[in-house]
C-alpha cells in the first residue's frame, strides 16, 4: 500500500481517507443553528443522487447514491431537500403531434405521471456517508419521486440536496453552482434562520442546467425526409435534440465537452430530429437528409418561463425544417421548480467551427436553480445567475445550434425588502454562421426567458429576457430563426406557497461564544471548558461525547450558573475518557425554558496515542495550536505540518524534557480552512493527529 509521507511516513494513504470521511466530515451534526455568523465562498450543499426507482407518498426512506459534489455528509436533524429534476412523459410520433399531442411539435403530456420540478423539504433522522446509503426522514413524504432511466418513457430523475442552516451567513466569494450530470447538480440553496448578507457578491447557476444536443457530422442517410420530428441516433443525419425535463438524449454537448451517453437513445423513438421534446430544444432536420445532409438547418432554443425560438432554415432550399422550439413549463410555481431546457444542435456535413467534427454546432445548458431563502432579511447588494448558454457561432457553411434557457430562480426576504437584488435569468443566444459566399445556413434558435420569484420587489435590472435568435451570412438575416420569448417574473409572491422549509427555531437570547476540550495537565481527565452570553431563559447544560462524531450520547449535566454578568463560564471534567482513548467529540446542548435548545459547534481530543498523551488543542482551531505530549526522558522531537495532498507544510525541532510537554504552534492564522496532519516524530515512529482550520 503507498504512503502518504515520502519521508520518514508511515501513514496510509487509503486508511486515512476513509478515517476522515468517518470522522471530520461526519462531524457536521446541526439541528437549530446557534447564534452567530458564518461566512461561505463556494456552495455548500451535498448533492446525493437517487438510488430508489420509486419513492411513494408518505415513505420515509429514500435510498441514495454516492455523492460527487459536496463534502459534508447528511446527518441526523439536517434539512434536506427532495426535487424532482426530470420527470415527464411526451408523445414520441415522428409527426407534428410530436410531445405535447397538439400539432405544435413540442412540448409534454400533462397527465399523472408528470413529475418534474416536484420538491419538499424533510428533516433527516440518520446520517448518510458520501458513499450513499438509505436516508430516513421525521414525517411521511407529501410527493411521490421517481428515478427510472430511459424506456417507454424519457429519463426520470430526482436528487436530494442537504441544505446547511445557518443563524447569519455572508457570502464573501462568488458561490457557483456545481454542473447538473443527469443524476446530481444544477442546484444551489441558501437559508438562514436571521439574516443572509450578499456583500456585493454573486450566486451563479448559468448555463448549469439541462444541457445542449451534442453536434455530429453527417453526409447522408439514405431516408428520411425534412418532415421528420424524430430519428434514432444512429440514422447519420439531423440535429440531436437538447436535454429537459423528459429526458436525457444519447449525445450531449457537458460543459463544452462532447458526451456519449453509452448505450442510451435518451428520448423514446430516438433522440435526433426537429420535435421538441418537453422545454428542451428540438435539433435541426436537415432539408435533405437522405442525401447528403447538407440543407443545414438550426437548432431550437431551449425553455422555462418562456418558449424558445425556432431553428433556422435549410441552406438553398428555405425550409422551415429547424430544430422545433422548447415548450413552457406551464406547471411552475414557488414550490415546483425545474431548470432551462437544453438547446438543440443544428445539422452539419463540413464539421465548421472550432471545436471541430461538428460540435461547434451544439446546442448550449440552460440555467440552473437558486433558492435562497432569509428569516428575517437579506442585506447588501448582490446578483443572482441563472442565465441560458449562448451557443456558439464560429460555425461558417453548417447550421448552428439552438441556445439554453433561462432556469428559475426563488428569494424570499421575511422583511420584505429585495430591492437590493439583481436577478437574471435569461435565455441564451442562438448559434450564428458566418457563410463563405452562396445561400443562407439555419441559425440557431434563442433560449426561452427563465422564471423568478421573489416576495417583493427586485432591482430594476433584473430581467428574464428571451435570448436573440443567431444570424446568417453576414449577420444579414436570421433566415427563419426566432428568439426566445420573456419568462415569468413574479414579485409578489405569497410565502405560504413556497415549499417550507420544516425549521421551526426559536431565536434564543442565550449563544455559545466558545467550547473546547483539553487533557487536564495532571492526565487522567479531559476538561470540556464553554462560555455563553445572555443566559435569559437558561435551565441547564447536558455534555455529550461521541466516538465518531455523529452518534452522540449525554455524559453529564451541569446546572444554569446564577451570575449578574452577561457571559459565563462553565467546566465538566470527563473523568472516563482516557479510559475510552483514541477520537473523542465533545458538544454542549443548553436547554430553556418551554423545551427550547441550541447545540455548541463540535470540538474533538485525541487521546492514548503516545508514551503518556498526545493532544492538540483547540481542535478545531483558528489562530493556534498548543501540543501537549509527555515523555519518559528528555529527547530531541519533530512536528511536521502536511495538508491532505501530502505536501509538507512546516516543520520544526524540539529538545523535549522528560514529562510534560506544552509547544505552542503559531502557523495556524496563516492556513485556509480544511483539515490539516500534524505528525510528531521522535526517532521512533511518528504519531498523527488530525487538525480541524475554522477562522
Amino acid at each position: 500500500m503507498p504512503t502518504l509521507f515520502s519521508n520518514n511516513g508511515y501513514y496510509p494513504v487509503l486508511s486515512l481517507l476513509v478515517s476522515l470521511l468517518l470522522t471530520d466530515h461526519a462531524a457536521v451534526a446541526q439541528t437549530c443553528p446557534a447564534n452567530g455568523s458564518t461566512s461561505i465562498s463556494s456552495y455548500s450543499n451535498t448533492y446525493y443522487p437517487a438510488n430508489q426507482a420509486y419513492v411513494t407518498a408518505g415513505g420515509k426512506s429514500i435510498a441514495l447514491g454516492s455523492v460527487t459534489y459536496g463534502t459534508a455528509t447528511i446527518n441526523s436533524g439536517d434539512i434536506v431537500l427532495i426535487i424532482q429534476m426530470q420527470g415527464a412523459q411526451i408523445n414520441s410520433t415522428n409527426t407534428s403531434n410530436y410531445g405535447d399531442g397538439t400539432g405544435v411539435g413540442s412540448g409534454y403530456l400533462v397527465n399523472s405521471a408528470l413529475l418534474a420540478g416536484t420538491m419538499e423539504y424533510a428533516v433527516a433522522t440518520n446520517s448518510v456517508p458520501l458513499t450513499g446509503g438509505t436516508l430516513n426522514i421525521k414525517n411521511g413524504l407529501v410527493h411521490s419521486y421517481q428515478n427510472t432511466g430511459y424506456g417507454t418513457d424519457g429519463q426520470y430523475a430526482y436528487q436530494v440536496i442537504r441544505v446547511p442552516t445557518y443563524y447569519d451567513l455572508k457570502l464573501t466569494g462568488t458561490i457557483t453552482a456545481p454542473r447538473w450530470d443527469g443524476y446530481e447538480g444544477g442546484v444551489i440553496v441558501l437559508f438562514a434562520q436571521d439574516n443572509i448578507n450578499l456583500n456585493s457578491q454573486t450566486i451563479d447557476a448559468s448555463g448549469f442546467g439541462f444541457r445542449g444536443g451534442g453536434g455530429r457530422v453527417f453526409n447522408g442517410a439514405g431516408t428520411g425526409t425534412y418532415t421528420d420530428f424524430i430519428t434514432p441516433a444512429n440514422l447519420n443525419a439531423n440535429g440531436g435534440k437538447g436535454e429537459g425535463i423528459a429526458g436525457t438524449p444519447k449525445y450531449l454537448n457537458d460543459n463544452n465537452s462532447f458526451l456519449d451517453v453509452s448505450g442510451t437513445e435518451g428520448y423514446p423513438n430516438g433522440s435526433y430530429a426537429k420535435g421538441a421534446p418537453g422545454n428542451a430544444g428540438g435539433g435541426g432536420t436537415d432539408g435533405n437528409p437522405a442525401a447528403s445532409n447538407d440543407q443545414n438547418t438550426g437548432g431550437g432554443g431551449g425553455a422555462n418561463g418562456g418558449a424558445g425560438g425556432y431553428g433556422g432554415n435549410s441552406w438553398s432550399s428555405n425550409l422551415p425544417s429547424g430544430g422545433r422550439p422548447g415548450a413552457v413549463f406551464a406547471q411552475a410555481s414557488a414550490s415546483r421548480l425545474v431548470m432551462g431546457g437544453g438547446g438543440g444542435s443544428g445539422t452539419t456535413n463540413n464539421g465548421t467551427g472550432t471545436p471541430g467534427n461538428g460540435f461547434a454546432s451544439s446546442g448550449t445548458a440552460g440555467g440552473g436553480i437558486v433558492i435562497v431563502i432569509a428569516q428575517n432579511a437579506i442585506t447588501g447588494t448582490g446578483t443572482i445567475k441563472a442565465n441560458g448558454g449562448n451557443a456558439n457561432s464560429s460555425v461558417l457553411n453548417d447550421g448552428a445550434g439552438g441556445a439554453g434557457a433561462g432556469g428559475s430562480v426563488l428569494i424570499y426576504s421575511a422583511n420584505g425588502i429585495t430591492s437590493n437584488i439583481s436577478v437574471q435569468a435569461k435565455g441564451g443566444t442562438g448559434g450564428s454562421n458566418e457563410v463563405s459566399g452562396g445561400a443562407s445556413h439555419g441559425p440557431g434558435g434563442g433560449g426561452g426567458g427563465g422564471i423568478v420569484y421573489s416576495n417583493s420587489t427586485l432591482k430594476a435590472s433584473s430581467t428574464v429576457a428571451g435570448g436573440s435568435a443567431g444570424t446568417t451570412n453576414g449577420v444579414t438575416t436570421n433566415y427563419g430563426a426566432t428568439g426566445g420569448s420573456a419568462g415569468l417574473m413574479v414579485t409578489n409572491m405569497n410565502p405560504a406557497n413556497m415549499a417550507q422549509v420544516p425549521l421551526n427555531c426559536t431565536v434564543l437570547a442565550t449563544s455559545f461564544i466558545d467550547i473546547k476540550a483539553v487533557p487536564s495537565a495532571a492526565g487522567g481527565v479531559v476538561n470540556v471548558d464553554w462560555e455563553v452570553t445572555h443566559e435569559a431563559t437558561t435551565t441547564g447544560y447536558i455534555i455529550e461525547r461521541s466516538v465518531d462524531g455523529v452518534n452522540f450520547s449525554a455524559i453529564g449535566t451541569m446546572p444554569y450558573q446564577q451570575s449578574n454578568n452577561i457571559d459565563n463560564s462553565y467546566q465538566y471534567a470527563d473523568n472516563a475518557a482516557f479510559g475510552i482513548g483514541g477520537t473523542l467529540y465533545y458538544r454542549v446542548r443548553e436547554t430553556e425554558t418551554g423545551g427550547q435548545f441550541i447545540y455548541s459547534k463540535i470540538v474533538s481530543v485525541e487521546l492514548g496515542v503516545s508514551a503518556g498523551t498526545l493532544s492538540v488543542y483547540p481542535n478545531p482551531a483558528k489562530t493556534s495550536v498548543t501540543v501537549n505530549f509527555t515523555m519518559t526522558a528528555p529527547e530531541a522531537v519533530s512536528l511536521r505540518l502536511f495538508d491532505l495532498k501530502g505536501s509538507q507544510l512546516w516543520a520544526q525541532q524540539y529538545q523535549a524534557n522528560a514529562g510534560q510537554n506544552m509547544i505552542r504552534i503559531d502557523r495556524i492564522g496563516t492556513l485556509p480552512e480544511g483539515i490539516y496532519l500534524l505528525q510528531w516524530f521522535d526517532g521512533m515512529s511518528p504519531r498523527t493527529v488530525k487538525v480541524l482550520v475554522q477562522h
